[in-house]
């Protein structure tokens, strides 16, 4: 019988894991012939609202793992030039209920950086151990504005628990992916990639891999959700300690299919501070 696969998305990826694993910020690259089991830890999901109001779920929720809303604040901006004294005078707040008992918490998804300045702030709960769904909202107010809710039209947003984890991730291989103008996958990759003039103006810029997990890439009914993928590059060999330039983390995610097997993608942003010669390495 013929495995299914899936296509991950990676820069140099380390393939953080997992179908609702703990994400990790570095793991050992795979090469195209490696197979690995990843490890076993507390499951972690991370269901993202990102601006331009699309949603994304990465990883299974499963009961007595940890659920992460990561919210854009640019979602709403009505309240961002409230002030007092000032100083920012508003807050967004998540609001995160499990059903069927109804278990509620919120909490602040904004970290205040300066007096006008703030950065998204990841919100965690545990996932209770008798929980068959989870619907999210969010409220922004302040004090000089009006209030107003993120709330998907008054329906939350609703995404199924699990009772348990799936299985991990068995094998990652075949890389591959384009770095020309057409978008097209090609097999194999150099390393480090170098991005020249042409590719960092013209071209399309993302790296793929094959990945297999049992019961979820051969399931009769996709669910690509179910797994959790993050890549980690640096550009230039520059170390986690740089401050200009430290390793980046970026999600994985499924959009579209490479024969018969989903293929997920994660691209380098247009703003990723690179110059003409840059070279994409791998972070181990």
């Amino acid at each position: 019988m013929k495995t299914s696969v899936w296509k991950a998305l990676a820069l140099a990826l380390p393939l953080t894991a997992a179908c609702g694993g703990a994400a990790q910020q570095e793991e050992t690259p795979v090469g195209p012939a490696q197979a690995r089991q990843a490890p076993l830890t507390t499951p972690t999901a991370t269901v993202r609202f990102l601006n331009g109001w699309t949603h994304s779920q990465h990883g299974a929720i499963v009961r007595g793992g940890t659920l992460v809303v990561d919210y854009d604040l640019y979602r709403m901006t009505d309240c961002h030039h409230s002030t007092y004294a000032g100083q920012q005078a508003w807050d967004t707040l998540a609001y995160v209920r499990f059903l069927p008992s109804g278990q509620l918490f919120s909490g602040s998804v904004k970290q205040a950086t300066g007096s006008t300045s703030f950065v998204n702030k990841p919100f965690e709960v545990t996932v209770p151990s008798d929980a068959t769904s989870v619907e999210t909202w969010f409220f922004t107010s302040g004090r000089t504005c009006a209030a107003r809710y993120d709330s998907n039209y008054g329906q939350n947003y609703v995404f199924p628990v699990e009772a348990q984890s799936p299985s991990a991730v068995a094998w990652a291989g075949d890389w591959g992916g384009s770095f020309a103008r057409d978008c097209e996958h090609r097999d194999g990759l150099a390393d480090p990639i170098v991005i020249d003039s042409y590719v960092m103006e013209r071209a399309c810029k993302f790296v793929d891999a094959d990945v297999y997990v049992p019961g979820v890439t051969d399931a009769a009914t996709a669910r690509p959700e179910l797994l959790q993928a993050q890549v980690a590059f640096s550009v230039d060999g520059a170390p986690r300690s740089t401050i200009g330039w430290p390793i980046k983390v970026v999600w994985a995610t499924t959009t579209g299919t490479a024969g018969t097997s989903p293929r997920s993608r994660s691209r380098i942003r247009r703003g990723t501070p690179m110059h003409s010669g840059s070279a994409i390495q791998r972070t181990a």
